[in-house]
C-alpha cells in the first residue's frame, strides 16, 4: 500500500464521520424547527443547486492552485457552515448554512478524488482506481456507522448537538490533511510560460467532456440517478420515524444498518465487474435498487419498509466507486479534478430538481409515492448503462486517457 493510498484512506475516514454525525437526524432537525416537508427538501436542493455553480469553478481552482490547499480549504469551511447550522433556527438561516456549506463541498468533491488519482500513479501504482475508491468507499462507511450511531444517541439530549461535533470533526481532519498530503500535481504552464489560469483550465476541462462521447452519458445518467436517489435518501428519517414511531436512537441504528448495505455493495465490485463488466453491473444495481425501493415504498408497516430501503443501499454502495473510477480513467491528469467535478455538478443539478419534484409530491401525497417514482426512474435508467458500453466502444480512439 502507497503511501498516498494510506493517507487517502485515513483522511477519507476523518470527513465521513464529520459529516456522518448528521445522518440519522438531519431531516429531524429540520422538522423540529419547524419545516414541512416541501422545505426540507428545498433546503437541500439550495445545497446542491449551489454546488451545481460552484462546483467546475472550484475544480479548477484545484487544479490551478493544487489539490492539497482545496482539500484544507474545504474542511475548514464546511466546520463553519456546521457551526452555523448549531445556532441556527430559522428557514431563512438555514438556506445561508447551506450554501456556504456547499461551496465547501465543491472544494473537495473532484480535489480529493484527484489528489489520490495522481498520487498512487506517481508513487508507482498503475493499477485500475475502482479498487481505491471501493475500499475507501467501504472505510468511509465503516466510519459513518460509529458516528452517526453515536451522533443519534447525543440527539436524544439536542438534534443540534450532532452539527457541533461535526463542526470539530472537520477541523480535525482540516489538521491531519495539512500535515499528511503531499502535492504531486504541477500546474500546467501555457505557450508562453504562464501558468493556465482558472478561466482557461474551465474552459478545457469543459470542451474535453463535451468532445467525449462517455463522458457525456457519464454526466447525463448520473442526473438522472441522482433525480430518484438524493429525494429517496432526504426523507427515509420521516417516513421510518412514522411508520415506527421511535425517537432517532432507532435512526442511528438504521442508519449503521444503511452504511452496512453501503459496505456490502462495495465489496461486491471487484468480482461482479469482473464478470459482467461495468455496464451489465450497473444496470443489474439499478435495477437491485428498482425492485427494493418499489417495496420499500409500497410497505405499510415499518419491518417491510426499512428492509427494503436498508437493502436498496447495496446498488449505492456498488454503483458510486464504478463511476468515479469510469470518469477518471477518462480525464486527463492536468484538469482531472475539473473534469470529476463535472460529473459531480451532473449529479447534484439532477439531484437538486428531484428534491423539488418529488418533495413537492410527498407534500401532496406521501413520502411513499415519492419513493415508487424513484424506484420506476431506477428501472428505466438500467438499459442506459448497456447503452453507454457501445457509445464507449465505438468512441474509444478518440477519448482522452488518464495519464
Amino acid at each position: 500500500m502507497t503511501r498516498t493510498e494510506r493517507t487517502y484512506y485515513l483522511l477519507t475516514a476523518l470527513n465521513r464521520i464529520a459529516w456522518a454525525v448528521l445522518g440519522p437526524t438531519y431531516a429531524l432537525f429540520l422538522l423540529a424547527r419547524g419545516l414541512d416537508l416541501l422545505q426540507l427538501n428545498v433546503v437541500l436542493a439550495v445545497y446542491l443547486i449551489t454546488i451545481c455553480v460552484f462546483e467546475i469553478p472550484t475544480g479548477a481552482i484545484a487544479d490551478v492552485f493544487g489539490r492539497k490547499a482545496s482539500f484544507v480549504l474545504s474542511c475548514l469551511v464546511r466546520a463553519v457552515a456546521f457551526g452555523l447550522y448549531y445556532v441556527s433556527d430559522s428557514f431563512t438561516d438555514f438556506l445561508v448554512a447551506e450554501v456556504i456549506d456547499a461551496i465547501g463541498t465543491t472544494l473537495a468533491t473532484g480535489a480529493f478524488d484527484a489528489w489520490a488519482v495522481d498520487g498512487v500513479r506517481a508513487d508507482g501504482d498503475e493499477r485500475p482506481v475502482d479498487r481505491l475508491f471501493a475500499r475507501g468507499q467501504m472505510l468511509g462507511q465503516t466510519m459513518a456507522m460509529v458516528g452517526g450511531l453515536l451522533a443519534a444517541y447525543v440527539a436524544t439530549r439536542d438534534l443540534a448537538l450532532p452539527w457541533l461535533l461535526g463542526s470539530g470533526g472537520f477541523l480535525v481532519c482540516a489538521a491531519a490533511a495539512a500535515l499528511l498530503m503531499r502535492e504531486t500535481h504541477v500546474r500546467r504552464r501555457a505557450a508562453d510560460g504562464s501558468h493556465y489560469s482558472i478561466a482557461a483550465t474551465m474552459r478545457e476541462s469543459v470542451a474535453l467532456v463535451r468532445a467525449a462521447p462517455a463522458m457525456r452519458w457519464l454526466c447525463g445518467l448520473a442526473a438522472l440517478t441522482a433525480f430518484a436517489t438524493l429525494p429517496a435518501f432526504q426523507m427515509w428519517q420521516p417516513r421510518l420515524t412514522d411508520l415506527s414511531g421511535a425517537g432517532p436512537w432507532l435512526m442511528g441504528w438504521v442508519w449503521l444498518f444503511l452504511n452496512l448495505t453501503s459496505i456490502a455493495g462495495s465489496a461486491l465490485i471487484p468480482r461482479l465487474v469482473a464478470r459482467l463488466g461495468r455496464p451489465s453491473a450497473l444496470a443489474l444495481a439499478l435495477l437491485w435498487r428498482a425492485a427494493t425501493l418499489g417495496v420499500a415504498g409500497a410497505a405499510a408497516g415499518f419491518p417491510v419498509a426499512c428492509v427494503g430501503f436498508l437493502l436498496q443501499e447495496v446498488g449505492f454502495g456498488f454503483s458510486e466507486p464504478v463511476l468515479q473510477a469510469w470518469m477518471s480513467e477518462h480525464a486527463t491528469a492536468a484538469q482531472r479534478a475539473t473534469i470529476l467535478s463535472v460529473r459531480s455538478m451532473s449529479f447534484t443539478l439532477g439531484g437538486g430538481l428531484g428534491l423539488l419534484c418529488l418533495g413537492w409530491l410527498a407534500r401532496a401525497t406521501d413520502i411513499g409515492t415519492a419513493w415508487l417514482v424513484s424506484a420506476a426512474i431506477y428501472a428505466c435508467a438500467a438499459p442506459w448503462f448497456l447503452a453507454l458500453a457501445r457509445v464507449e466502444a465505438a468512441a474509444t480512439p478518440d477519448l482522452p486517457r488518464a495519464a
